[in-house]
């Protein structure tokens, strides 16, 4: 049985229902009371409760993991994730982002995900360090790989003018078949090579590869074209260091039509005969070429090469030039060798590069043609510094491949990240500002705190709106 009972405090009136049951321990009538708000229209029985306060939960890093998923549906990125990795493509998302955003060793992703706000926008995602080593191996598979490089090259990577393609070591000491001694850094140690493919007019990573770490860079020429092939890039120009020179990939290129920009390895033939020949001539005015402030002295000669006409470029640093002179001759003095034949060699080749191309280019062009090889470096750089893709953490082939491809879509929105910016800020410095902007989570939504002026030009840079509130 219940009814309802009115109380009056100051000038509000409340109701509270009553209800009357039996407490067969004390052997009592007892009463329940349940408010039910401010009367309103007593005799139509209308309360009225005051709303509850929402509960604040927890505070969350907002920015730079809003950012980061914002940027990649901007770019088509996450809609490509999707298509290719279905039901795992979330937790790929998570990966990507805290390779970006914090980066160090996996089994701290856990950690990282508690504090920021890809635990709201991913609330299904549950990645702890098993679950990580079995997705790696998943996306490592080559035909999730295979399908991912054809889409991507179609809509992000033409390589309409060329190519360029360069490796690097990554030292390891993880006990698997790949891993073997070979030169890196001017020091043997077990490694893995890693070659790393560059659309040169934009310097977007295209394709990555990696092979033994005693594989040399001349054996890996050849393939790498042929996957390039299969995956939709037939590129008509090539640029590459000296590692890539030999006699059967010079005839290849020459054989598919490929154009190429290479420099000549010292310890040829053709070399010696070139210095030998023109060195004397180097420095004189018809030779001056400038190259930012400084000035260098070319020579274009033709040659001949493996049964074809190729353009060689004797390029002469008067600078660089200097201090090899000064280095050579003080260790010279020192060793007693200031009279042997062969140092008169040495010193006509300081300062000496000697760059072949399949076509003519013009003198003042050669050098900053060449020198977008730097491309390919500073990806490099910026994977194994501020990606930290060094030190490998990994036992297994299959989970290596998923973490490098990992690495390489994280090397994609870096790239992407750092042309948005302008300039103005970098990646990490982007980043770490964006950080700063916090949110609050509570029952049903989440509000996000003010932009300083620096996130508000960081988001209008990158064209990104941030909301008030995001719900859940």
């Amino acid at each position: 049985m219940s009814f309802i009972r009115y109380k009056r405090f100051g000038n509000k009136e409340y109701a509270y229902e009553v209800e009357t049951y039996w407490d067969p321990e004390a052997k009592r009538p007892r009463q329940k009371t349940k408010y039910l708000g401010v009367v309103v229209d007593k005799e139509k029985k209308i309360f009225e409760r005051p709303r509850q306060k929402p509960r604040e939960k927890l505070i969350l890093d907002f920015g730079d993991g809003y950012l980061v998923q914002e940027f990649l549906k901007q770019k088509g990125l996450s809609e490509l994730i999707r298509d290719i990795f279905g039901k795992k493509a979330d937790e790929v998302m998570v990966l990507l982002c805290y390779r970006l955003c914090q980066g160090g060793a996996m089994r701290h992703l856990p950690l990282w995900l508690e504090g920021n706000i890809n635990r709201i926008l991913f609330q299904a995602v549950k990645l702890t360090s098993q679950r990580i080593s079995r997705l790696l191996k998943q996306i490592g598979e080559e035909t999730k790989q295979r399908d991912f490089f054809k889409r991507y090259v179609s809509n992000y990577a033409k390589c309409s003018d060329g190519i360029i393609i360069d490796s690097t070591a990554l030292p390891n000491e993880i006990d698997m078949g790949l891993s073997s001694w070979g030169y890196g850094d001017s020091s043997i140690e077990m490694q893995i090579r890693l070659i790393c493919v560059v659309d040169r007019a934009s310097g977007m990573p295209v394709y990555y590869r990696y092979t033994g770490g005693n594989i040399v860079d001349v054996s890996v020429f050849n393939t790498t074209i042929d996957e390039l092939r299969h995956i939709g890039i037939q590129s008509s120009f090539v640029l590459v260091d000296a590692g890539f020179f030999s006699e059967d990939n010079i005839r290849e290129m020459h054989r598919k039509g490929i154009d190429y920009l290479i420099r000549l390895p010292a310890s040829r033939r053709i070399y010696k005969d070139l210095i030998k020949k023109y060195s004397h001539e180097m420095e004189k005015a018809c030779n001056a070429v400038r190259f930012g402030k400084r000035i260098l002295f070319i020579r274009q000669e033709q040659v001949e090469l493996y049964g074809g006409e190729v353009h060689a470029y004797i390029v002469l640093d008067p600078e660089r030039k200097g201090r090899e002179v000064k280095r050579l001759m003080l260790e010279a003095i020192e060793d007693g060798r200031v009279k042997e034949e062969s140092i008169e060699y040495e010193l006509a080749r300081r300062g000496i590069m000697i760059l072949l191309s399949s076509f003519e280019i013009e003198g003042e062009e050669v050098v900053p043609l060449y020198y977008m090889r730097v491309k390919v470096e500073q990806l490099f750089g910026f994977s194994k510094d501020d990606l930290t893709l060094l030190p490998l953490r990994v036992h297994k082939e299959e989970t290596l491949r998923g973490y490098l491809f990992l690495m390489f879509l994280t090397l994609v929105v870096f790239t992407m990240l750092r042309k948005g910016l302008q300039n103005k800020y970098t990646v990490e410095e982007a980043l770490m500002c964006m950080r700063n902007l916090k949110c609050k989570v509570f029952d049903k939504e989440v509000l996000v705190g003010e932009t300083s002026k620096q996130q508000k030009e960081i988001l209008s840079l990158l064209n990104i709106i941030v909301p008030k509130k995001v719900g859940i």
